[in-house]
């Protein structure tokens, strides 16, 4: 759905705490958000064209004396390739018209092919072997490692006919995965419930709901499940939604799912690795499916008594009601939140109304500020793909010096990306005149619409993911890394997510909480009672979560696993009954919306739980010196963020943490008694 004008006076007060300034745009970023459908596929095969072009002329020349002259120009192609299609390749995920999302799609297509291609080049491989010796620096010489290894994952060191082969296949994959993202992104699913279903939720969510002459239409997308499926005391309206957001993708990205699990196999064997989890896990810290899967089951097993024993007292609480139906899935989150009502008094609710937007996006942005010694200033008016989309730029405290600009585009619309993510627009890199391209990055959201006349109203899950969220906007745009290959989160895809999730950690501290809330009517923070109760509740439900995280790291490592034939439904039904306390519903197919599977994570969720090792490793540093600690965060920003992938993530945390890596943390967090896991074990996970 389109912005009401109320949610565009809402996003422009997000920079009530920055300092706002006038601007000379498209400008400052370099990026045209206007472009038409025929612009924009022009533009992108001229860019495409040139880049080609470049290649081929560097490819030419003789064997070059210097890094710079070889892969380092190839580097400098591909990078100004990005940079001139940000909003060719960008606006399929958020432009307001059909016409362009389609034309950026068919450019994205484009894109992807020309990179599968340069990728496989084994002229390219060439010149990163050549470069090896002249890598003088360790961003060079990490840079001709990057290139050498995607050269032996694309075909590069293959005959031509086997390569030409493989870069068939990354097509037909790249296009696969494309349609799927496309098909959940225009895909309108909803729900309909009587007066009286809609009785049990808040008056502030059925204000956001479209009526009809016999009830009310809800969505069925990310923005609403929590509120329904916490609130709605139905259980038929419960299951419905369910069932109809299990459903999502459909056959057809089934379809695409399963050709697209056939093809990744047939590539592995081809580049001689024996499955696609074991050629993605080569260049990720895990290395092997073994060590992943080690520490998926070991979570699983310690997690999953835990959940049963939710679901059973959640199970006595439904029949003490007077409703003796079988507990089912969609059953917990409503049980579960009367348990957090009423036992821990936490309504989410009444939580939602110390979490406005006008309060939690500037006392973010204050925390972030103080603890990496930046600054964010709103540009205005915005230079954007829509209305009501919101822009800074970042500077550094202590120089004053200009660092990057980020955008904000928090509300659902129609064609609009449907998650929660942030988008690395354009990537910083150090200019041949010896300047630094600064970053341009966004978070890209689907917050609750405003009701009339009211802010936004979040949840604290809701708060937790931004936060989350503007950790990774932060590693993209704090970057200082020379080449566009090593800049903030081309890391290691096991390692991304773990500065991240060492952020969320300030989401339950007490004084950060006093921070970022003010109740809507009163201005008053959180009080001290709530904020324990909150907080005695983040541990509630760690059986069924970390359960569930290791069910769905299992799930996308064994896919990948299991040959060319799998069925991913029936893997999906088998593995979800040994692993969590729910079968999964008949007639569904969650896989079909299980989007990281097609969205750069296949045979990489495991990652989620691999990399908050080192998430709550790096927290430790954080709690023992003060949590808004401008001198860690200094730190964490020299060591962390601004290195990008310069370094292999294990040098990063060691220089950070001043010592190796400890898995004691993580095993703390998750509930998981150190004394009781095997040394083998641990060792696995390290």
């Amino acid at each position: 759905m389109r912005l009401s004008l109320l949610a565009l006076a809402v996003c422009a007060g997000f920079g009530t705490t920055a300092i706002a300034r006038a601007a000379a745009l498209p400008a400052d970023t370099g990026i045209d958000w206007t472009v038409s459908a025929d612009q924009l596929t022009g533009l992108c095969q001229s860019s495409i064209d040139k880049a080609t072009a470049r290649i081929k002329d560097i490819e030419a020349q003789k064997k070059p004396a210097t890094l710079a002259a070889g892969l380092g120009a190839i580097e400098r192609a591909t990078a100004d390739l990005s940079d001139e299609t940000v909003a060719a390749s960008n606006l399929a995920q958020l432009s307001t018209s059909k016409e362009v999302r389609d034309a950026s799609n068919a450019c994205s297509e484009k894109l992807a092919a020309f990179n599968v291609q340069i990728a496989a080049d084994p002229a390219i491989y060439a010149l990163a072997k050549q470069a090896v010796p002249l890598a003088k620096t360790q961003p060079e010489k990490q840079l001709a490692k990057l290139y050498l290894e995607a050269g032996r994952r694309t075909g590069a060191g293959l005959d031509k006919e086997k390569r030409e082969e493989v870069t068939k296949l990354f097509d037909q994959l790249n296009n696969l995965a494309l349609a799927f993202t496309k098909e959940l992104g225009e895909e309108q699913v909803t729900i309909h419930i009587s007066p009286d279903e809609a009785a049990s939720l808040s008056a502030e969510f059925q204000k956001t709901l479209k009526k009809d002459d016999t009830g009310y239409i809800v969505p069925v997308d990310e923005s609403t499940a929590v509120q329904f499926m916490g609130n709605e005391a139905s259980g038929d309206a419960r299951q419905r939604f369910a069932v109809a957001f299990q459903k999502k993708g459909g056959e057809a990205n089934v379809k695409r799912l399963t050709d697209a699990v056939a093809l990744r196999d047939q590539i592995a064997h081809r580049l001689g690795f024996p499955s696609w989890a074991a050629y993605q896990l080569d260049a990720k810290m895990a290395k092997t499916p073994a060590r992943a899967l080690a520490l998926l089951n070991q979570v699983d097993q310690a997690s999953l008594p835990k959940a049963k024993a939710e679901v059973a007292n959640l199970a006595q609480i439904k029949a003490a009601s007077g409703d003796s139906s079988p507990f089912a899935s969609w059953d917990y989150p409503y049980y579960e939140k009367q348990v957090e009502k009423t036992k821990y008094a936490v309504d989410e609710d009444a939580v939602r109304q110390y979490f406005p937007v006008t309060k939690v996006v500037p006392a973010l942005f204050a925390i972030y500020e103080k603890l990496l010694s930046v600054k964010f200033e709103e540009i205005q008016p915005a230079m954007a793909w829509a209305p009501g989309v919101t822009e800074y730029d970042i500077v550094d405290v202590k120089t004053g010096k200009p660092l990057a600009w980020f955008f904000l585009d928090l509300y659902p619309r129609e064609g609009k990306y449907s998650h929660f993510a942030t988008f690395p627009l354009k990537q910083g890199r150090l200019l041949p005149d010896g300047s630094y391209q600064k970053p341009v990055g966004a978070v890209v959201g689907n917050w609750p619409t405003p009701a009339p006349g009211r802010p936004s109203l979040l949840s604290h899950d809701d708060v937790i993911t931004f936060f989350h969220e503007f950790g990774h906007l932060m590693h993209d745009t704090l970057t200082q890394a020379p080449f566009e290959s090593e800049a903030g989160t081309n890391v290691r895809g096991d390692f991304v997510e773990g500065p991240s999730q060492m952020l969320e950690n300030w989401m339950w501290q007490p004084a950060i909480l006093k921070e970022v809330s003010s109740n809507v009517d009163t201005g008053q923070p959180l009080p001290d009672d709530l904020i324990a109760k909150m907080i005695a509740l983040l541990h509630v439900s760690d059986g069924m979560r970390w359960s569930g995280q290791a069910f769905y790291g299992s799930y996308d490592m064994k896919l990948h696993s299991s040959g060319a034939k799998v069925d991913p439904t029936q893997l999906w039904f088998d593995l979800k009954a040994q692993m969590t306390p729910f079968p999964a519903i008949p007639g569904t197919l969650p896989e079909a919306s299980f989007g990281h599977l097609m969205g750069g994570y296949d045979a990489g969720y495991y990652g989620y739980l691999w990399s908050l090792v080192f998430a709550q490793d790096m927290f430790t540093e954080f709690k023992s010196e003060g949590l808004e600690s401008p001198v860690i965060g200094a730190r964490y920003r020299a060591d962390i963020l601004e290195k990008g992938a310069t370094e292999e993530p294990d040098v990063l945390l060691r220089e950070f943490l001043g010592r190796p890596v400890s898995v004691d943390a993580f095993y703390d967090y998750v509930g998981i008694d150190p004394k009781s896991v095997k040394a083998g074990s641990k060792k696995a996970a390290q």
